[in-house]
């Protein structure tokens, strides 16, 4: 409960998560069939990139900061950086959408984003921010039981975002028995979840634990702004993408290797698709 995005926001592990979650969720805007999403650690929405919170560890700076000025960004990225240009109509970096804030601004009339938070001023921040926009639920509960509650959708079809903070000593093996649960109730569920890469064989064993007897197509796509080690900052973090878009994987190799020449911090930064 101690855990607040804002110290983290715009940073790059943001730069790999938000991108790729825009491009899926262009890609369900194909169809005109109506979807949901449910972000399983929302946050508050959107950041001040100026508040104290995130002046006390700008990560921005070495993150969104290093492509703000990109004249000609792949499209996965180009994408990441019209949505937060249209939060900074002066041009200047000031404010960054959250994952709620992002996956809002690109719902159409019947599609729908149900935001899971539980620390208490941001779900405030979060209930505030969209009280009366049409298709945002915000609940204030434990991700983990909200997975097995608000999922399948009656859409039919949608997105889940798992996004915890990691403060946990269990959180990875607890994000992974919920993915398994997921797919065992509904094997195409479509999941994005991201992780802190800080231990390869760690994230190994999870993978496993979630795919187990899963009949489902994945891609894991992991940045690393320099060596990923086990102590000290983040450096390296993973998505897991399970039964993604298919444009999916193609967007993310136009980006090899431009996007880690911008964000590398020192030597061992990466982008890989596997």
């Amino acid at each position: 409960m101690n855990y607040r995005h804002a110290f983290h926001a715009a940073n790059h592990a943001d730069v790999l998560k938000h991108s790729v979650l825009l491009h899926w969720l262009s890609h369900l805007k194909r169809k005109p069939a109506p979807f949901a999403v449910l972000d399983s650690h929302a946050g508050p929405g959107l950041y001040d990139l100026a508040s104290d919170a995130a002046l006390r560890s700008p990560e921005w700076r070495d993150g969104l900061g290093r492509l703000w000025d990109w004249a000609d960004p792949p499209l996965l990225i180009a994408a990441l950086l019209d949505a937060v240009r249209a939060r900074n109509p002066d041009g200047a970096l000031r404010f960054y959408p959250g994952s709620p804030q992002l996956i809002a601004d690109a719902l159409r009339t019947a599609d729908r984003l149900v935001a899971v938070e539980r620390h208490p001023a941001d779900v405030a921040e979060l209930r505030g921010r969209f009280r009366g926009v049409r298709g945002v639920q915000v609940h204030e509960r434990d991700a983990w039981e909200a997975l097995g509650a608000l999922f399948p959708f009656p859409e039919k079809r949608g997105l889940i975002l798992i996004d915890p903070p990691y403060e946990a000593p269990d959180e990875l093996d607890r994000a992974a028995a919920a993915v398994r649960d997921l797919l065992r109730r509904a094997p195409h569920a479509q999941i994005l979840w991201w992780r802190p890469l800080k231990d390869e064989a760690a994230l190994v064993r999870a993978d496993a634990e979630a795919l187990a007897l899963a009949r489902a197509e994945f891609l894991r796509l992991d940045l690393a702004v320099a060596a990923p080690e086990r102590e000290g900052p983040l450096r390296a973090s993973s998505l897991l993408a399970i039964n993604p878009p298919y444009t999916l994987r193609e967007a993310a190799r136009t980006c090899i290797p431009a996007l880690p020449q911008r964000l590398a911090q020192c030597q061992g930064a990466a982008f890989i698709v596997a």
